[in-house]
């Protein structure tokens, strides 16, 4: 497993549903996950140290924690199963562990609270991360207009079947735009050209 941390929250822009991103601390492993609303601003209060006027629910466990002697030890993304995330939450008491299952969302929201470390399985990186080479050099603007050009002429004239080399072109092209963006720390436009690589990816296996 690989340990990772919180570094943003931003909104998938086709969708305009909230996504976690988490990374490595060489920045050469990113993760985005999909979560819910009230999941996302309790997220966001807790990366950016913004408290609440009134405690909500997850400051209310840190609370009950504390207050049963109770030390979260470490929280982990443990797998992808059918597109959905499962969490684990490691607990301590007077020397004994258990583990807790969760929604990824509500450990990372408790982990940022109490600053518990934060770990994603292997195979859950291989399958979901977003793999970035640092030293690579940055994609050139002709060739971000050119994949802009052709995703706004995607399904209109030319068909995958016509020319999948063309696509396999394409997908690699928006891979290497996907890497600069999230070197950048362009989320939003990470995830857009996540979906948009996907999108093509299926349509050359069809």
């Amino acid at each position: 497993m690989t340990k990772m941390e919180v570094i943003a929250v931003q909104l998938e822009p086709n969708s305009s549903h909230p996504l976690v991103w988490l990374k490595d601390k060489d920045q050469k492993v990113f993760l985005p996950i999909a979560i819910g609303n009230f999941e996302a601003v309790a997220i966001s209060i807790a990366l950016h140290d913004e408290p609440p006027p009134r405690p909500i629910a997850y400051d209310l466990l840190c609370d009950i924690l504390e207050g049963f002697d109770v030390h979260v030890e470490q929280v982990l993304v443990s797998a992808l199963r059918d597109e959905t995330f499962f969490a684990e939450i490691t607990l301590v008491r007077d020397g004994e562990s258990i583990c807790i299952d969760s929604r990824p969302s509500d450990a990372l929201a408790l982990a940022l609270r109490v600053d518990a470390p934060i770990f994603v399985a292997d195979q859950v990186i291989e399958v979901a991360g977003l793999s970035v080479e640092m030293q690579e050099a940055e994609t050139p603007i002709e060739d971000v207009e050119n994949i802009a050009a052709f995703i706004r002429s995607a399904g209109k004239g030319e068909s995958t079947e016509e020319a999948p080399d063309q696509v396999t072109q394409q997908v690699d092209a928006l891979k290497a735009r996907l890497q600069e963006a999230v070197a950048l720390e362009e989320y939003e436009e990470a995830a857009r050209l996540r979906d948009e690589i996907g999108r093509l990816e299926h349509s050359i296996e069809k």
